[in-house]
């Protein structure tokens, strides 16, 4: 059961974020602007920015639940706990619009941002330390640490360009690499989603 309704909250913020990505491309540029920004694309956007991030974060905590019914590591739980919480605060808290000041809001926004991203792939690669044969991750763990060590290097890209843009001011191509890291942590928590799958009652 765990293992479809984490399913099914990425499904749900999928779902959102292809809305989004095909009725805002004109305003909202996909290589351009990151997909905070979204919710400066209309009166609807801002509500549906909010519901796919927490679509995301209940599949997240539906993720949570079925590795602690497997009994793995507590950090685990909490590194996934930091991720889900992340997401509800990015959707609480708007990003600064592009050229404003910076806010107590968007400076929020970023700080979670930032917690909730390291905290997926860390989660992902202490869940998969080697030493236990009979962890039902084992089979997938070099396709989850592979992914987790993708998503380290799309942090790093994405909040590198970030500090470069706030320092120098140029314009850099964040949106393009936060979609591929949103790609990446999607692929990452649908991998660590399947052995829910193949655990579940038929």
């Amino acid at each position: 059961m765990h293992g479809r309704l984490a399913l099914a909250g990425m499904a749900v913020a999928v779902a959102i974020a292809a809305d989004l990505h095909l009725r805002l491309s004109s305003r909202i540029s996909p290589v351009w602007h990151t997909l905070s920004e979204y919710v400066y694309g209309g009166s609807s956007a801002a509500p549906l920015f909010s519901a796919m991030c927490l679509a995301l974060a209940l599949g997240s905590v539906a993720l949570l639940a079925g590795i602690a019914k497997a009994r793995r590591q507590r950090s685990v739980l909490v590194l996934l706990g930091v991720w889900s919480l992340g997401l509800l605060i990015v959707a609480a808290f708007p990003v600064d619009p592009e050229g404003a000041a910076r806010s107590l809001s968007g400076q929020v926004h970023n700080y979670a941002a930032l917690a909730a991203f390291i905290a997926l792939p860390s989660a992902a690669l202490t869940l998969t330390r080697a030493g236990n044969v009979n962890c039902p991750w084992e089979p997938r763990r070099t396709t989850i640490r592979r992914l987790a060590t993708a998503s380290i290097v799309s942090i790093a890209l994405v909040f590198g360009g970030f500090l470069f843009k706030l320092l120098t001011g140029p314009q850099l191509t964040l949106g393009l690499f936060e979609r591929l890291l949103f790609t990446i942590d999607l692929a990452l928590l649908a991998t660590m989603v399947r052995p829910l799958l193949s655990a579940a009652p038929r």
